[in-house]
């Protein structure tokens, strides 16, 4: 399995042919105050499988601090390879985001207990 897209954005959906519909791709955030609290935005994955990987697969995403603290609890889940289609587009929409510090912070993305890929947000601090 392999990650072909992997990247923070301001919203995402994704239709039944497969197409992403995205908007806004960003890798860092700005904010005047900590802790921040970002109201919304979606984190868009798309995984190809190989034919033989067909089938249910177990999904998990820590989204963590530079020391890997959790800064918001693992989600955890299941995607299915189709035969027909051996890509997956994931669409995880993330509402009310705490940012405790400005820093590097990334969403550890795991599929069947390997690690796959890290996607990384930068949070700076700006003057008022």
């Amino acid at each position: 399995m392999e990650t072909r897209h992997a990247f923070f954005c301001d919203a995402a959906t994704s239709d039944s042919s497969g197409k992403l519909n995205v908007l806004g791709i960003f890798d860092n955030i700005n904010a005047k105050t900590f802790p921040a609290m970002h109201p919304e935005m979606s984190l868009v994955l798309t995984l190809r499988g190989h034919r033989s990987e067909i089938g249910s697969h177990a999904l998990r995403i820590n989204l963590v601090d530079a020391d890997g603290k959790e800064i918001m609890p693992t989600i955890e889940g299941k995607f299915v390879l189709q035969p027909e289609a051996l890509d997956a587009n994931l669409i995880l929409h993330i509402q009310n985001l705490t940012l405790p510090v400005p820093g590097t912070f990334s969403a550890d993305i795991t599929v069947d207990n390997h690690f796959l890929q890290s996607v990384t947000l930068t949070v700076r601090a700006i003057k008022s």
